[in-house]
């Protein structure tokens, strides 16, 4: 079975303020060097509020089943609101699960500075049926803050829930230093029952993840994201540090992510799926590449035992 656990649902303005792509835009033209207006007429491809074109790209990868978690970005101060309101985005993602029962599970998702935060997250998962909570710290809170993290922790804790949380810096205009790992690690001590999934494994900072993990058995690192190491310098970027996390924390609490679909002009769905399941020659040759086993943990296992649904 394969798995991706980190997923989201692009529509502007639906699902998320167009000015958030207007940054990422100016970002991906910089760091490719490719005029922003080719970027921008390709981001269409991106969009998809039903889910049919996730499963596609699913089907052409082998992909059994994806996690796709509501992102909350409207309290970001240079984003803004979306045209519908976080508690209709959480309902509209439940919607396409239920569409596609069996291939997609959806995660609730809120800022918990917001109004009501745990009143629409308790909506999530007991009226409309979400299996876990994701949160995006750099749009400005810190995800050990015990005054308005704490009570979601608590509220996972009780329903028996994964909660994944975003790890490593982010574009403007969200603020990377509320993603750095280390702010976990005072939650996985605090709520040791709690499986934690640390999204992106920090990116940059995935040194420091893996610490965390090494030393805290709930937590769980997804490599969603990243697909342009695994292109630009597979060996060094990718393959390397993978062997580091193999070796520290387990291939059974490594997962496999895309972040799709905003890296899907990088890197396919089914290509980003070779990566691991066949692993260059080179990496084989410098003894980094994962066995048959790990892959099969990180491409899979490792979420199906989270998600209860290992046979």
């Amino acid at each position: 079975m394969i798995i991706d656990f980190h997923v989201h649902l692009m529509a502007p303005p639906k699902y998320l303020a167009p000015a958030y792509w207007d940054h990422w835009v100016r970002l991906a033209s910089d760091l490719s060097g490719r005029p922003a207006e080719k970027i921008r007429e390709k981001l269409p491809q991106c969009w998809d509020e039903t889910g049919e074109g996730l499963i596609s790209d699913m089907d052409a990868a082998g992909i059994d089943c994806s996690v796709i978690s509501v992102i909350d970005h409207g309290l970001a101060p240079s984003v803004g609101e979306a045209e519908c309101t976080i508690l209709e985005i959480n309902r509209l993602y439940a919607e396409v699960a239920g569409r596609y029962p069996g291939r997609i599970i959806a995660f609730a998702g809120v800022d918990p500075r917001r109004a009501g935060a745990l009143k629409i997250l308790k909506t999530g998962i007991d009226d409309f049926g979400m299996k876990g909570i994701k949160l995006l710290p750099p749009t400005g809170f810190y995800p050990n803050d015990r005054q308005i993290c704490y009570p979601i922790y608590e509220l996972a804790c009780e329903r028996g829930l994964p909660v994944l949380v975003h790890t490593g810096t982010e574009a403007t205009p969200l603020y990377s230093k509320y993603g750095y790992p280390i702010f976990m690690d005072e939650v996985a001590a605090d709520f040791p029952d709690l499986t934690i999934i640390l999204g992106h494994a920090g990116f940059c900072w995935w040194p420091e993840a893996v610490s965390i993990a090494n030393c805290k058995s709930n937590i769980y690192l997804d490599i969603a994201g990243w697909q342009p190491r695994a292109r630009l310098h597979p060996l060094e970027e990718f393959y390397k540090p993978l062997r580091t996390m193999i070796n520290n924390v387990g291939s059974h609490r490594i997962l496999f992510g895309s972040d799709w679909p905003a890296l899907k002009l990088m890197m396919s769905s089914p290509k980003w799926v070779d990566v691991l399941r066949n692993p260059s020659a080179e990496a084989k040759e410098a003894g980094l590449a994962p066995d048959a086993k790990e892959a099969a943990n990180i491409l899979g296992n490792a979420a199906a035992r989270i998600l209860g649904l290992a046979g």
